[in-house]
């Protein structure tokens, strides 16, 4: 069925006919088919849905083949109605920190140094330890006067600019496993 009210929409329904109802809307009365009608009347609940995803969906490339698209989309609704769950069983966390927890688990499960393979000569110079090990960051612990501290980042603090000065970059990120703060960019 296509309908047009303030742009043209097509929709596709096997339990609706073309049935119309007579809705009362600032003093006029306005026909619409039935199909339209439930739709508004039950959609509220995908739009929240739709408007949860996009505070954590990533920004991803255009340009990526479909299905990748489609996957992300699909493991995003899967991480959120898992969340709905997680909450409606007694869980207390955020949304976020769920989020995070579960990458956390999904990179400790799945990264293996294997997958890494070296090429080529091996360096002559030690690799520092901030490029090995696995490194989490978190966020630097609040404190009786600041709630979100910020440091100076450790990595950053050694660039320069331009003019030969110090880039000063605060984060609120650090590694407890090597203790460098991390600028989050």
């Amino acid at each position: 069925m296509k309908w047009k009210d303030k742009k043209e929409i097509c929709l596709l329904s096997s339990i609706h006919g073309v049935e119309t109802v007579n809705l009362q809307k600032r003093g006029e009365t306005i026909l619409k088919p039935k199909l339209v009608h439930e739709y508004n009347d039950t959609m509220g609940g995908v739009d929240r849905v739709d408007q949860h995803l996009a505070d954590y969906t990533l920004p991803r490339k255009r340009g990526k083949k479909y299905y990748k698209k489609i996957f992300f989309h699909l493991f995003d609704l899967a991480l959120w109605n898992s969340f709905v769950l997680y909450s409606k069983t007694g869980g207390a966390e955020t949304a976020l920190e769920y989020r995070m927890d579960i990458v956390k688990l999904i990179m400790e499960k799945y990264h293996h140094s294997e997958f890494c393979s070296a090429t080529g000569r091996p360096s002559v110079i030690p690799t520092p330890p901030r490029l090995t090990g696995r490194h989490f960051p978190e966020y630097i612990p609040g404190t009786e006067k600041k709630n979100n501290p910020t440091r100076r980042c450790a990595m950053c603090a050694r660039v320069r600019d331009g003019r030969g000065k110090k880039i000063r970059r605060e984060s609120r990120y650090y590694c407890p496993e090597i203790a460098l703060l991390l600028a989050r960019y």
